[in-house]
């Protein structure tokens, strides 16, 4: 009857020990979990940015005709500014030193006829420098060129996504109508990939989903209204160097300034500045979610502590025994922080399985795009190791300081 209750009591003490152990690994397992899912998270983030920022293309300069309000139309002609015009292009072209590109571009307010009533793309009027900037490639026939351009042809390029909409009337040779003007198809672009813009200064074109026509030829397409038909909607200007946008940019806005008279009637976006502000958000992006990870995992290491210094009063009188046949207060020291340091790398493993799979999951679930990296995983192994073996100290000295004959006498 005692022995079964000696080994009832044992085995209690063995799942009491266990279950304590279990905890404090979910502790470690939950801190990874965190660690992973908000790096994976934000490095997802950061790629989704720089993609966007690199369809706008980093040695770009976008001037963008903004809407007017009421009080801009009234100070436009107050000042005579007639909004964005080509001839803001040729004075860039004059004035800016370094220009590779230059891209004026008009946004083509009109549809294809009837018959194709149900597919509505985006109809650009281009010059030819736009196919160069945005590195457009042509699946069938050829891009707009600058005689198409001076002689006025009405010809069009298609986007991928318009041509197989168009079925037989998505190939080179064949006549569409856009509103009641025909213009024959010269070429098929191929596909390019695309992410929309979650922000104005951001946005980009799904240029699968365009038609482009030589700039001019809208003017008999365009519709009245508060927009003037010989304005433009973008000039883009490619630099021949990155390093220029930074001499370039401010000049840019300078000549937009005098020329438009002072009149708002712009919007003149950087993409390398939008990269720079992307990094400085990011930073702090990841700044806040390492905090929060890192007090997660605080947590679990005040959980090892615990059931490590549990341990060490459940096991004093083996500790008196190990010092009895000879262990030294080194060895005794190390064997609770190996303990420690084990009971954190079994956490470890268990939360970047668990971490890696959540995340994915999120990305299914969510629609969020999430990235686990290599740095996010080598982050956390070292802050878990770190964790574990600060946690694991305390015990550890206070399991070799312990007295051996008091030790030996403990029941």
């Amino acid at each position: 009857m005692i022995i079964s209750e000696f080994l009832l009591q044992g085995v209690r003490s063995i799942l009491l020990h266990r279950l304590r152990t279990l905890l404090s690994t979910l502790g470690i397992l939950f801190g990874i979990v965190a660690v992973i899912t908000m790096l994976s998270i934000g490095e997802g983030a950061k790629q989704e940015t720089l993609m966007q920022i690199e369809q706008l293309g980093i040695r770009n300069i976008i001037i963008r005709q903004s809407a007017h309000t009421e009080e801009q139309q009234i100070k436009a002609i107050q000042k005579g500014s007639q909004g964005l015009t080509p001839q803001d292009a040729k004075t860039f072209l004059k004035t800016l030193p370094g220009i590779m590109n230059m891209a004026e571009v008009k946004i083509v307010k009109s549809s294809l006829n009837a018959t194709l009533s149900d597919i509505s793309p985006e109809i650009l009027a281009v010059t030819r420098g736009f196919s160069e900037i945005q590195g457009l490639e042509t699946s069938e026939g050829r891009y707009i060129s600058d005689l198409d351009i001076s002689l006025q042809h009405q010809v069009c390029i298609l986007g991928s996504h318009i041509a197989q909409l168009l079925g037989k009337n998505g190939h080179v040779g064949s006549i569409i109508s856009i509103g009641k003007v025909q213009f024959k198809v010269i070429g098929v672009l191929s596909h390019k990939a695309w992410k929309p813009g979650k922000t104005t200064a951001m946005t980009t074109r799904n240029l699968n989903h365009t038609i482009f026509i030589p700039l001019g030829t809208q003017q008999g397409l365009a519709r009245t209204g508060s927009v003037k038909s010989d304005t433009l909607s973008e000039i883009i200007i490619q630099m021949d160097k990155g390093d220029q946008i930074a001499t370039i940019a401010p000049l840019v806005k300078h000549l937009m300034g005098k020329m438009h008279k002072g009149v708002d009637d712009y919007q003149i976006v950087v993409p390398q500045e939008l990269l720079d502000q992307a990094d400085r958000t990011q930073y702090t992006f990841n700044l806040v979610l390492g905090s929060v990870a890192a007090i997660s995992l605080l947590v679990g290491g005040i959980g090892i502590m615990n059931i490590m210094l549990a341990s060490v009063s459940e096991r004093i009188r083996e500790i008196g025994i190990r010092r009895a046949v000879g262990a030294n207060k080194l060895h005794i020291a190390r064997q609770f922080l190996l303990e420690s340091m084990l009971i954190t790398f079994i956490g470890t493993a268990g939360g970047l399985m668990v971490g890696i799979i959540f995340s994915l999951l999120i990305g299914y679930w969510a629609g969020w795009n999430t990235i686990v990296t290599f740095w996010s995983i080598g982050l956390s192994l070292s802050m878990a190791t770190g964790v574990g073996l600060c946690s694991g100290i305390y015990p550890a000295w206070k399991a070799a300081s312990l007295n051996p004959i008091s030790a030996l006498r403990h029941e």
